[in-house]
């Protein structure tokens, strides 16, 4: 697991695993974002990717263009604060990142490994999220999932 800026980056490469994850029946307690209409029971439920001791990461999965994603999200660390564009170049050059596109007003950093799966990572408002592919994803269909994100509110979920 890599810890970066005293944060943990939890990447499956599978995002079906359960491995080391498990349903929250509570979710995040911090605001989290979910794409276009649907809703967090839509997207199967939240899973807690992180350690209990840890700092909390959640996840869920959801398909775009018809390849699974594995999107997940925790509050902005707090060395980030007044310096948000230069740590997440810094994070993303460490993900070999560095493809960079406009998600609207959203800077996204996209990876590809040679055998096709991406890495995706950006930051909404308060949010640092992380999205693992299985395969190679168009960076314009990438541009408008990320612009499809909507904020839920922190403690609820969203059935």
């Amino acid at each position: 697991i890599p810890a970066v800026y005293g944060l943990t980056v939890l990447l499956n490469s599978d995002p079906g695993a359960s491995s080391g994850t498990h349903r929250s029946v509570n979710g995040p307690d911090y605001q989290t974002v979910l794409p276009g209409q649907k809703t967090i029971k839509d997207l199967g439920g939240w899973k807690r990717i992180s350690p209990p001791k840890n700092d909390p990461v959640y996840a869920y999965s959801d398909t775009l263009k018809g390849i699974l994603i594995s999107v997940s999200q925790q509050p902005l660390p707090q060395s980030f604060v007044g310096s948000v564009d230069e740590k997440m170049a810094d994070l993303a050059q460490k993900f070999n990142a560095n493809t960079k596109i406009d998600g609207g007003d959203t800077k996204v950093y996209i990876g590809t490994s040679a055998k096709g799966p991406q890495s995706v990572l950006f930051t909404k408002k308060d949010v640092l999220v992380f999205i693992k592919s299985q395969k190679k994803i168009a960076n314009e269909d990438w541009a408008n999932y990320v612009k499809s994100l909507n904020f839920s509110q922190a403690g609820v979920p969203n059935y």
